[in-house]
């Protein structure tokens, strides 16, 4: 785990009733991939990844001067380019991902894009481009913010759902209905377990690597697994359960190192059975 996020819990450990925290900035690697488009449809294109990456890094993602920056990767995969009137509409895939595993594909994106058009972060009228990429900006800092502080997500699940209401009432809805539902999913009921489980999981790592304290980390460790099991037995297909035992199952049994038994360990194939071989090996003590 990255030293720096060790300190920071560390420090909301101490100060988490007095401290509001907030991301202040972004730091992103994106990638535009056009292969399948005409020549003149990717000069078009041309200057768009530098763009993109100029607007996402040089902007204040929240009003909280705290010295937290959160990476990501995102990536564009345009597809095809149709006409419409006189815009072009380029038809994409989007990824996006985190160190934490806030990873997210979306497979059905329209945009328009014109060589040189303003990037505006404080626009009025909704942009199928720019409010596509705040949308999983905000999705990513809102589940990072999540490790940092119980439910520290929530003001930036609710900006995500702000601009997928605004997506889906604009002539560009392709997809918009799809990503509401992928944040109502995320902050319903069902999932406040999972969102604990995220906090108490790099809570455990804390007092594993950083200041080992086996009492605590026991007890952190069996909140983690509590939590996982109560999500897993309402809701065993969540796509939000899928990616935290994806973006983890490799490194979730140094969350035992202090268990005196195998309760915790012999819960994960039945949370996670896609990766039941790597849990095999999983033992008490590391």
């Amino acid at each position: 785990m990255n030293k720096m996020k060790y300190i920071l819990l560390l420090f909301l450990t101490l100060w988490f009733s007095t401290h509001h925290i907030s991301a202040q900035a972004i730091r992103a690697s994106v990638q535009v991939t056009m292969g399948h488009l005409q020549p003149r449809d990717q000069q078009d294109l041309a200057d768009l990844q530098q763009r993109l990456t100029n607007y996402i890094n040089t902007r204040q993602w929240s009003d909280e001067n705290q010295d937290i920056v959160l990476e990501c990767n995102l990536q564009l995969l345009v597809e095809t380019v149709t006409n419409r009137g006189s815009e072009k509409l380029y038809r994409s895939q989007f990824l996006i991902s985190s160190p934490s595993g806030e990873n997210f594909r979306d497979q059905a994106w329209e945009f328009k894009y014109v060589p040189g058009q303003a990037m505006d972060a404080f626009r009025t009228l909704f942009d199928p481009l720019l409010d596509m990429i705040d949308f999983y900006i905000f999705m990513v800092i809102a589940g990072e913010m999540d490790t940092y502080q119980l439910f520290g997500g929530t003001p930036f699940y609710d900006r995500c759902l702000d601009i997928a209401n605004q997506g889906m009432l604009s002539e560009y809805a392709m997809g918009w209905k799809s990503r509401q539902q992928q944040v109502t999913l995320i902050t319903d009921a069902d999932h406040v377990v999972l969102r604990e489980a995220k906090f108490y999981y790099y809570e455990t790592l804390y007092f594993v690597e950083e200041e080992p304290d086996p009492e605590k980390a026991r007890l952190l460790a069996k909140a983690v697994i509590d939590r996982l099991k109560q999500l897993h037995t309402k809701r065993p297909n969540s796509p939000a359960l899928k990616r935290f035992m994806d973006a983890h199952y490799q490194e979730i049994c140094r969350l035992f190192t202090y268990d005196t038994d195998r309760k915790n360990i012999e819960a994960l194939p039945l949370i996670d059975p896609r990766h039941r071989d790597t849990y095999r090996d999983c033992q008490p003590g590391g």
